[in-house]
């Protein structure tokens, strides 16, 4: 038997923490280390802690030793990993960086705040979504403080770590901070995927005071955040979402009579009828047909009538569309599926 055959033997009969950190202690090969980290997340107690935290600045081991760390329940893990930050650079600070985000360490909020800063972006992005997993007034005042200032990659990372603690505050039950974050990032100079995250997360931190939020957005000159509204429509229960969304169809311009007559139909609420029936009779034509197609998806056989008369219409795109839904509704097989209901 070779040496190398030998030494996998070893490692693979070794499943006792003491025979796993004799491994570790040994002339052993990068193989048979790896995978006595990768036991030790396992079995690894507190015996375990200071010879994994030995392998953190080593370049090819560092990262199974923090995988042997993060899931050892040991409390004297979480102040090891602190006490190792300033002693590491690279990607194995990164590293460390992301296991105490992963462990949740609250007494580590203040070290990782000083990385909000770092000359390095990197670092500064790893620093934000640990912080964001930690979650926490701390944290979140943290980041805040990090925000003004921050620039392009840093600066989204940031926003997504209070973007995380809202949502760990939501989870906890602790809505006012949760909406104090939302809101305040609804307001800041921020890329579309973070506002409209903001904008979700302030509807549903405020519950059934939501809809004046949502129905704020739908008027805003901006398209985008009208459409995370409308997707937050989609999310929220209750007869009552589908009437207020159904009451402001008349209000709104063509372009989110759009989005809000396809929001009732995915939505597939018969309160929603009315509004839909009615803008389906009036008005710029790529509303009326929005609202003529979404009328089958609420399975209401009572638009019947209504659509029949729509079949009359001068407009052969619109009663073309309203024959469809007709048969839609009545189960009748689609003959004509030829019009696409282009406006040419």
């Amino acid at each position: 038997m070779s040496v190398t055959q030998l030494k996998s033997n070893l490692i693979a009969a070794a499943e006792s923490e003491s025979d796993l950190l004799a491994v570790l202690k040994s002339d052993a090969g990068l193989y048979e280390k790896t995978e006595a980290c990768r036991k030790l997340a396992v079995v690894g107690g507190k015996s375990a802690v200071e010879p994994l935290i030995a392998l953190l600045g080593d370049e090819k081991l560092s990262h199974m030793a923090r995988y042997g760390l993060e899931t050892n329940p040991d409390s004297s893990v979480d102040k090891s990993l602190v006490e190792a930050l300033g002693a590491l650079k690279g990607k194995q600070l990164m590293g460390v960086i992301a296991s105490l985000g992963v462990r949740r360490d609250a007494n580590a909020v203040e070290a990782l705040a000083g990385f909000l800063k770092d000359a390095d972006s990197e670092i500064v992005q790893t620093a934000a979504r640990s912080l964001g997993r930690i979650g926490g007034l701390a944290a979140i005042e943290a980041l805040k403080g990090a925000l003004e200032g921050s620039t392009g990659a840093s600066r989204i990372a940031i926003c997504e770590g209070l973007l995380r603690c809202a949502e760990r505050a939501a989870a906890k039950g602790d809505n006012r901070t949760a909406k104090g974050v939302y809101d305040s990032l609804r307001e800041v100079e921020a890329p579309h995927q973070v506002r409209a995250g903001a904008l979700l997360g302030a509807i549903h931190s405020r519950k059934k005071n939501g809809m004046k939020v949502l129905l704020e957005a739908l008027h805003g000159d901006d398209f985008a955040m009208a459409a995370a509204a409308a997707r937050a429509a989609q999310e929220l229960q209750g007869e009552d979402v589908s009437k207020a969304l159904a009451e402001e169809l008349p209000k709104l311009s063509a372009d989110k009579q759009v989005l809000v007559a396809q929001t009732l139909g995915d939505r597939g609420d018969k309160a929603g009828l009315g509004g839909l029936l009615a803008l389906a009779r009036s008005g710029d034509r790529s509303a009326r047909l929005a609202a003529i197609r979404a009328i089958p998806q609420l399975g209401d056989p009572a638009a019947v009538d209504a659509l029949k008369e729509l079949t009359k219409d001068s407009d052969g795109v619109i009663s073309r569309s309203a024959q469809r839904s007709i048969n839609a509704l009545t189960g009748v097989a689609d003959e004509d599926s030829s019009d696409t209901g282009s406006e040419g």
